[in-house]
Order: structure tokens, then C-alpha cells, then sequence
């Protein structure tokens, strides 16, 4: 899978550390959690997102404080899941919620 990411030019790295984007607001509907981004370019009802269980675990981890590779590690000890396949699962999502300009990277280097 990581060369898979390699492959399309992604890149996010384990390393990595973001945070969510400013004008995203976040709303729990049944066993969804809904990502409503509400200025710029991705305003717009065609623009919502979805997280399930796993996704919405991740979104919160996003705080800007915590590498991915700290990220996957609490993956591990709450999923079981071989661990390069949580990291590579990781690094796609994390790669498609910065390509839709979800999340950003924080401002800290690790």
C-alpha cells in the first residue's frame, strides 16, 4: 500500500503532523459523523463528508499535536489490525482529507 501512495505522488509521511481545518464544523448524526466545511471554495451542501467509527477517530486525533505515527499507534492499541496496515490506511485517509482541504498541516515541527 505505501508504495501505492508512493506511486501517486502522496505525500504525507508518518512524521507528519495536522490539524483541522478552520472552517470545518463537525456534527454527529446516528453512527456518522458529518464534516461541514462552512467558508471558501468547499462551502457548499455538495461538499459534505462523511467519517464512519474509524474515520471519526482519526478526525479527532487530528488536534495538531500528535504525529501520524502517533496517530497509527493509537490505532493499533484500539483496532486489531496488523500495524503496516494501519499506517498505510492512515496515510491514504490522511492524504485524501488534505487533498480536499479538510485538514492542514499544524504549525510544529516534529
Amino acid at each position: 500500500m505505501r508504495r501505492r501512495l508512493e506511486e501517486r505522488g502522496m505525500g504525507v509521511q508518518l512524521n507528519d503532523v495536522f490539524r483541522q481545518a478552520d472552517n470545518i464544523v463537525t456534527r454527529k448524526v446516528m453512527d456518522e459523523t458529518l464534516l461541514v466545511p462552512t467558508s471558501g471554495e468547499l462551502a457548499s451542501m455538495d461538499n459534505l463528508y462523511t467519517l464512519n467509527e474509524t474515520g471519526a477517530f482519526i478526525w479527532q486525533a487530528l488536534d495538531g499535536t500528535r504525529s501520524l505515527a502517533e496517530i497509527s499507534d493509537m490505532l493499533e492499541q484500539q483496532y486489531d489490525a496488523p500495524a503496516d496496515v494501519i499506517a498505510s490506511d492512515l496515510l491514504e485517509i490522511a492524504d485524501g482529507l488534505a487533498e480536499a482541504g479538510l485538514i492542514a498541516a499544524a504549525d510544529i515541527n516534529l
